[in-house]
């Protein structure tokens, strides 16, 4: 058994302990501190994908810390794991906020998998991943567009099957709260897309379905392709539909000699929004219509040396057509957006990580905006 000091796993730093239990826990801490260059002026289009780990104003900005701890032990011919991550950030003139991300228990024998508690929905990429994770300082577009500052997770139960380099997912999740951005959220009571939103419009759960499927494509090439697809009622009517899919694709090939390698990371996301007739709030009458929107995001990335990465990532999200509420002017929080996002990382030491990221925004809501992102990240022990 490796034995937690609090909720920091010290790795290496503490000795292991072997005790009478048969389960086998780990601990993480991981926290950043981000320095945003002047030009950051957080435009509503740009706030709009804003993560919850994304600091809010210029100069100095704590980015917030994350303590994860696992639990796993064998049982019979499979195995438990317990799984616990709480997300603690403060912005400017709020209170701190602790949220738990996820807090889930899965078993699984062989291919099968069953998850149960809060967890992330399988849809797309970005999702599924904790944003301490990501190859990029800040939220990509598409991550506030369609899944809210933080990310796509609710309470439910998530079946999965593995085999022959195929994955499968199946989750059934609560379609209410904050976290549903795209369903059954009421948005603290302001518009969204067009009118007022009530979680107790419609009812039903969230699906998600998910494919992923690996690729061997020759030596030192690999790739991974991802399709998924979520839907469920959303907030605007009784039987008003949202649906959302996303493709991903990741491949990466290692260079001449094991020196390094080169990847290229694709995201697309499209999204269909059945909105019923209600009232904004404004109270006047908004008709129904189905607003359709997508967003997708391509990173080119390469190794320079052992400590040192470079990215270069572009990303475009646009309205699928101009919806009829916008009749009285464009909504800036579905509004066409271009980022263009060089990157430079360095990893002077396992869990230790720097990374100075460009940003290049353009939009006619805003013209343009350009910011320069500074992150400093430090991790101890992984989940």
């Amino acid at each position: 058994m490796r034995v937690p000091f609090g909720l920091l796993y010290l790795g290496s730093l503490l000795p292991a302990a072997s005790l009478a239990i048969d389960w086998d826990t780990k601990a993480s801490f991981v926290t950043a501190v981000t320095v945003v260059g002047p030009g950051h002026d957080a435009p509503a289009a740009v706030e709009a994908g804003a993560a919850h780990s994304d600091p809010v104003r210029d100069s100095l900005a704590f980015s917030g810390a994350e303590f994860g701890f696992s639990a796993l032990r064998a049982v019979g011919d499979g195995f438990v794991e317990v799984l616990a991550v709480a997300h603690v950030h403060r912005h400017p003139g709020e209170p701190t906020e602790t949220e738990l991300e996820e807090v889930c228990a899965e078993w699984s024998k062989d291919a099968l998998r069953v998850r149960a508690g809060i967890f992330y929905a399988p849809l797309g990429a970005t999702n599924i991943r904790h944003a301490h994770t990501w190859n990029f300082a800040n939220a990509p577009l598409l991550h506030g567009r369609f899944l809210g500052e933080s990310g796509l997770r609710n309470p439910g139960v998530q079946f999965g099957w593995a085999g022959g380099g195929v994955t499968w997912l199946l989750a059934v999740q609560r379609a209410t709260g904050d976290t549903p951005a795209s369903f059954r959220s009421g948005h603290e009571g302001e518009d969204y897309l067009g009118r007022i939103q009530s979680a107790s419009n419609g009812s039903g759960p969230l699906v998600t379905l998910r494919r992923s499927r690996a690729y061997e494509l020759g030596e030192g090439q690999s790739a991974q392709l991802g399709l998924s697809i979520a839907t469920a009622e959303n907030g605007s009517g009784s039987s008003a539909r949202t649906w959302l899919a996303a493709l991903d694709l990741d491949w990466k090939r290692e260079r001449a000699g094991k020196d390094g390698w080169d990847g290229v990371e694709l995201e697309l996301f499209v999204r269909s929004f059945e909105a019923s007739a209600g009232v904004n709030s404004d109270t006047q009458l908004v008709n129904a219509e189905t607003v359709s929107d997508a967003a997708v995001a391509l990173s080119l990335i390469s190794t320079l040396g052992a400590d040192w990465t470079a990215s270069l990532r572009l990303e475009r999200a646009v309205p699928l057509g101009r919806a009829d509420y916008e009749a009285v002017g464009r909504d800036p929080l579905r509004e066409a957006c271009t980022r263009i996002s060089p990157t430079l990382a360095w990893e002077p030491t396992p869990g230790l990580r720097f990374r100075l990221q460009y940003d290049h925004d353009r939009s006619p809501t805003f013209g343009t905006e350009d910011a320069l992102w500074l992150v400093a990240q430090w991790q101890i022990g992984d989940h």
